[in-house]
């Protein structure tokens, strides 16, 4: 199978940090076993399905975009709704009240200029959502703004009950699953079973017990926890 995602991760590179992918679709066609997938952004994506050069896509889709015959969507149980989670004390109880305050985002999530450019906020960019993560635990940042069903799962452990506070998505994008309708039983099998309801739950919570790990490995200073 062709398969494409948005982003595929770069190799870390020798004696580098551990870093969990944001993106849950990466982990997710990691376990497909053996496939290499190609990094394709969504804009190109329907287009190289119709055409034949692409079998499936990954990613999140405008729910919007419009689908020529031959290329079929399948909304898939994960949320990449941009939510915002903050510590409990905080006076921003609106995404309004975002402007000029800091925001910290991971270089290769989905929202970098989309909170600058709809609520003024000053966004800082860290390499994963691991340093995003920490930047906001030890006081660089006001909000960090993720996938929202990465946060809730996030949010389910103790050590994060102080960052616990959330806007809830202003706009909703589901991940989506986009194929070939005429692609072989035996691969549309396979990708159900990769990217059914259970899998996904069991890469969401792997995930975020992942990136907590890596945040309480890397934290070096004392925050509010």
């Amino acid at each position: 199978m062709r398969i494409g995602i948005a982003r595929v991760p770069p190799a870390p590179a020798p004696g580098a940090k551990v870093r969990t992918p944001v993106q849950l679709e990466a982990l997710l066609i990691r376990a497909t076993g053996g496939v290499q997938p190609q990094s394709v952004v969504a804009e190109q994506a329907v287009g190289r399905i119709h055409q034949g050069t692409l079998d499936v896509w990954v990613g999140a889709l405008s729910p919007h975009a419009a689908l020529p015959e031959g290329v079929q969507r399948v909304a898939l149980a994960w949320s990449a709704s941009p939510m915002a989670i903050m510590r409990s004390d905080t006076a921003i109880r609106r995404w309004e009240d975002l402007k000029d305050h800091t925001v910290c985002l991971a270089a290769d999530g989905r929202y970098r200029g989309e909170l600058a450019a709809r609520y003024d906020a000053i966004e800082r960019i860290y390499p994963s959502a691991t340093d995003a993560l920490l930047a906001l635990r030890t006081g660089q940042c006001d909000a960090t703004v993720q996938d929202e069903s990465l946060l809730r799962e996030l949010l389910k452990f103790p050590e994060w009950h102080k960052f616990s506070a959330v806007l809830e998505p202003y706009r909703h994008q589901d991940l989506v699953r986009l194929t070939r309708r005429d692609l072989p039983t035996e691969q549309r099998a396979l990708l159900s079973r990769q990217t059914g309801p259970a899998t996904l739950q069991a890469a969401a919570s792997k995930q975020a017990r992942d990136i907590a790990f890596e945040v309480y490995l890397d934290q070096a200073v004392p925050d509010c926890h």
